[in-house]
């Protein structure tokens, strides 16, 4: 991991909550983190790929967010 930053307005966190901070780097690139760890939102598809819900990380985040 490189560290971190502010995030800018439209990067997402992992759970699809907007990003405080942006951790740059590491195994999976730029990462959003909301500053909750609760996982977010449980009910509903992945805001991500549209999907059910994982256990963690959905393979298709990206730090703009959006179903793809």
């Amino acid at each position: 991991m490189k560290g971190q930053r502010p995030a800018e307005a439209g990067e997402v966190c992992t759970c699809g909550r907007p990003a405080v901070t942006v951790f740059v780097g590491g195994q999976y690139g730029d990462t959003g983190y909301c500053g909750l760890s609760d996982g977010g939102e449980q009910d509903g598809p992945c805001p991500f790929c549209g999907g059910d819900r994982h256990e963690g990380r959905c393979p298709r985040y990206t730090l703009t967010g959006g179903a793809s």
